[in-house]
């Protein structure tokens, strides 16, 4: 009896060490939980930021020479959230709905092509898509860009940050998805053939994004065609034959709510510098676009030729450097007003 007791006590004591140990295994475990996910916010939000600047170079490539530039007041505009310029372009036009657009395009775009490099821990290849119906020289496999996750993790981190119900949130909105849509649109079959001796009796293919400038000129045919809506009953309606039609966010369309104010003139409490002044570079078969440039605001202009040192005549060096002698190369250089 007395070995009984001693038994069942000792039992005991090993069921209350094994429960603590639990709850510290648990606590341990919440504890690396909580600090995984932290780092991986942490890593996330670093990525959004590169997006970010990634879509706002992007947009002052495509728009380099014209006039509006891309060019933004606050120069730090990503250094801190919200991101999208609520502060820096607080009106709803065609510019803004594209600096939208694009930037949520390169955040997507950012974060796919991170996921697909296997740099954001437990992501890395999109869902396995199913094979088409009959015979088929081709299957899919290898390693498909999970634009899913670019997606979701967008709307995470930037349409949440829209709060309400009015008309600037749903304009936001909007060109948020649209520039999700168009990294979509882009994504390109991309194959590898097998066979026996370089045949190619079967292909494994895989979807792969496009590259960002290719989104960008897309985008930037969106802006040309971006259409003006109102705000009526907390929805984007377009007009179209004297009725409201109703916008929604199935339509790849840019959509804008204020006119755009005039770039030519300079206005710093718009932050816009105006065309006097600006300079546009180009090579001498193309000095037109920069004259009519400065002619579009009614501007003089000055045209001067200029040299610069570039890389030319590069070389592959074994092993394993890249040579390249410098020649001078002719531009023209002209300035507004």
């Amino acid at each position: 009896m007395n070995l009984f007791l001693v038994s069942l006590v000792v039992l005991l004591f090993l069921d209350l060490s094994l429960q603590e140990d639990r709850k510290t295994t648990k606590s341990d475990s919440i504890r690396e939980s909580s600090f995984l996910r932290q780092r991986s916010y942490n890593l996330l939000w670093s990525i959004v930021k590169e997006g970010g600047y990634r879509g706002l170079a992007e947009c002052q490539k495509l728009f380099q020479n014209e006039i509006w530039n891309c060019s933004l007041h606050d120069k730090n505009v990503f250094q801190k959230l919200p991101i999208f310029f609520k502060r820096t372009l607080p009106h709803a036009t065609r510019e803004t709905a594209f600096l939208h657009a694009i930037s949520a395009a390169a955040i997507t775009h950012e974060l796919t092509v991170q996921c697909r490099q296997n740099r954001i821990p437990g992501c890395r290849c999109g869902k396995t898509r199913k094979q088409p119906k009959g015979k088929s020289d081709w299957q899919w496999g290898g390693c498909s860009d999970d634009i899913k996750f670019g997606e979701k993790e967008t709307r995470r981190f930037i349409d949440k940050l829209e709060k309400g119900n009015d008309a600037r949130t749903a304009f936001n909105l909007h060109n948020n998805q649209v520039g999700r849509k168009v990294v979509r649109s882009k994504l390109r079959k991309e194959c590898r053939c097998h066979g026996v001796t370089g045949s190619c009796t079967m292909k494994t293919c895989w979807k792969e994004l496009a590259l960002f400038n290719v989104v960008g000129q897309e985008l930037k045919r969106k802006y040309r065609s971006a259409i003006r809506v109102s705000f009526i009953n907390s929805k984007l309606h377009r007009r179209d034959n004297n009725r409201d039609k109703l916008v929604t966010r199935k339509q790849k369309k840019l959509v804008y709510l204020n006119s755009s104010p005039d770039f030519c003139v300079r206005n710093s409490t718009a932050g816009l510098p105006g065309l006097r002044g600006r300079t546009c570079v180009s090579d001498l078969e193309s000095e037109e676009k920069c004259r009519s440039l400065c002619n579009s605001c009614n501007l003089p202009h000055r045209t001067a030729e200029r040299h610069r040192q570039v890389k030319c005549r590069c070389k592959f060096v074994w092993c394993c450097t890249v040579k390249c002698e410098l020649c001078t190369e002719k531009y023209s250089l002209t300035t507004c007003g």
